[in-house]
């Protein structure tokens, strides 16, 4: 004869645990900033509607709550964690996507898991300027461009009149993006001053100039650009073949090692302190008035220092 009492017993005990795992899992979910949808749930869970709506009504009350599409999400007040998911997001926002070979959440966890003091990886910091007294000056830009409000403020001691467009991060400098008189300029942040947004002069964006600085790896802004032509000693080669230090930059190994670097540039300053970081392993082919430029500048220094 069965044992009913056991029988019975074990079967609560099996619905227990489904039970258990249907709401972890959905609990990892909601932590993940995921917006869950019920019917999604009940086929996946392989449940009814009803048995869905009760967990997130009744079982997850205070931790679940349904936004205006419907769909269920973390209550705020749950919220006292960032999702795991917003680390790639983060990443691609600072620029750090590809700093470790391994970008695998796993990884990252794994990383910011392991106390200081005890990882094996360290990454020293790039220099970065200090914006902290501009804290209201790099808000009142960055609404500006989400509402696409006309901007004024003075600039080298000029008054400036701008239609903002982008905030662009660029070496350690926070820069804006702007049109002004039609042209795309940049202008760095921390020497804006007077800023005063105007909310009743409003603009729409160029297509053209939103595709430009998407496009662009730099900030020089300029409609012309002018193609160079290095030569890279064999010494230094692998520094420019394993990543890009010039704008648009395409390289060619030459059997003795060395390598033949094309470049668009937008003006001269923006490759002669490139090239003299790198002298004498670096050489100007082409456009030889540039080269020329170089070597007149270096004449110049060399006869100060005489001085």
């Amino acid at each position: 004869m069965p044992n009913h009492a056991l029988v019975t017993a074990t079967t609560a005990d099996t619905k227990s645990e489904k039970l258990a795992q249907r709401l972890s899992r959905i609990i990892a979910r909601l932590h993940q900033g995921e917006h869950i949808d019920k019917h999604q749930l009940a086929a996946e869970f392989g449940t009814t509607i009803r048995t869905i709506e009760r967990d997130l009504h009744q079982r997850l009350h205070g931790i679940a709550e349904r936004n205006a599409q419907g769909q269920w999400q973390l209550t705020l007040t749950a919220r006292s964690t960032i999702p795991a998911r917003h680390l790639h997001g983060y990443a691609r926002m600072a620029g750090t996507e590809r700093l470790f070979p391994d970008a695998s959440l796993p990884y990252l966890l794994g990383q910011l898991n392991t106390p200081e003091p005890h990882r094996a990886t360290h990454v020293q910091p790039v220099p970065h300027e200090d914006l902290g007294g501009g804290t209201r000056t790099f808000a009142a830009l960055q609404a500006a461009i989400e509402q696409q409000h006309t901007c004024h403020f003075t600039y080298k001691t000029k008054p400036r009149h701008a239609h903002p467009y982008r905030l662009i991060h660029k070496n350690g400098v926070w820069y804006l993006a702007a049109e002004e008189a039609g042209r795309l300029k940049n202008f760095s942040v921390a020497l804006i001053e007077q800023l005063q947004v105007d909310s009743s002069a409003p603009f729409t964006p160029k297509r053209t100039h939103l595709d430009y600085i998407a496009n662009k790896d730099d900030v020089w802004f300029t409609e012309q650009t002018t193609e160079v032509l290095l030569r890279i000693a064999p010494d230094i080669a692998h520094y420019f073949a394993r990543r890009q230090l010039l704008p648009q930059q395409q390289h060619r190994q030459d059997s003795d090692g060395s390598l033949l670097v094309t470049t668009q540039i937008n003006h001269i300053n923006q490759l002669l302190p490139v090239v003299r970081y790198w002298l004498p392993h670096v050489r100007i082919i082409q456009p030889t008035d540039w080269r020329k430029r170089l070597i007149q500048d270096l004449k110049e220094g060399i006869n100060l220092l005489k001085i």
